[in-house]
């Protein structure tokens, strides 16, 4: 079992960075062997929409997103770490999930599929400063937990959360050490990790 754990986050000893840490820690203990890549480090440009993916089923564009690609094919769980950014992931992750389009496609009858062959599962990990209580930070993150779950597992329905990768947020964030110093949450992302290769 391979996870891949993909950091948003530019600082690679921040609270995002932490969680991350813990739920592959959490997969490793399970016998899973982990990576971790930084978007920051990496040049991965935007997606234009230009659909040549979709003709020759790779991505025109010659970036680190190419390796990205290879590593994502060779894992079983992929996970995505970012802090909210106004609402959404960091901008360093999101060309990174932009040009996961490669893996989409429409059917004759109209409906969205994934080229993705062998399924694999994907989480998406969220840090904030705003409380968990601020339900609607939590709800902007659902159409993209539908999208990732139709390109790792097959399967859309963007108002059911069973149709969903799972979610982990840490929430109240106040500094960039609170996540190392909450025992519970350092457990529950623990577990997490453990949960996504049991």
């Amino acid at each position: 079992m391979k996870v891949l754990g993909i950091l948003g986050s530019p600082r690679p000893q921040g609270n995002t960075a932490t969680l991350l840490h813990h739920v592959l820690q959490g997969a490793a203990a399970h016998g899973a062997e982990t990576t971790i890549i930084c978007a920051s480090d990496l040049e991965v440009r935007a997606c234009t929409n230009c659909d040549v993916c979709k003709q020759t089923g790779q991505c025109i564009k010659d970036d680190d997103m190419q390796g990205i690609y290879d590593l994502i094919a060779g894992s079983d769980v992929i996970v995505f770490a970012s802090p909210n950014y106004m609402g959404g992931i960091s901008g360093h992750l999101k060309p990174i999930i932009d040009r996961l389009y490669l893996y989409s496609t429409v059917s004759a009858e109209g409906t969205l599929q994934t080229i993705i062959e062998h399924r694999k599962k994907a989480a998406l990990l969220i840090t904030q400063n705003a409380p968990l209580e601020y339900s609607h930070y939590i709800e902007a993150f659902t159409p993209l937990r539908g999208i990732l779950n139709l390109i790792f597992q097959g399967e859309f329905d963007p108002v059911h959360e069973s149709v969903m990768i799972p979610l982990l947020v840490a929430a109240g964030m106040t500094g960039p050490k609170s996540v190392a110093k909450n025992l519970g949450l350092i457990e529950e992302a623990y577990t997490f990790g453990k949960n996504l290769v049991g």
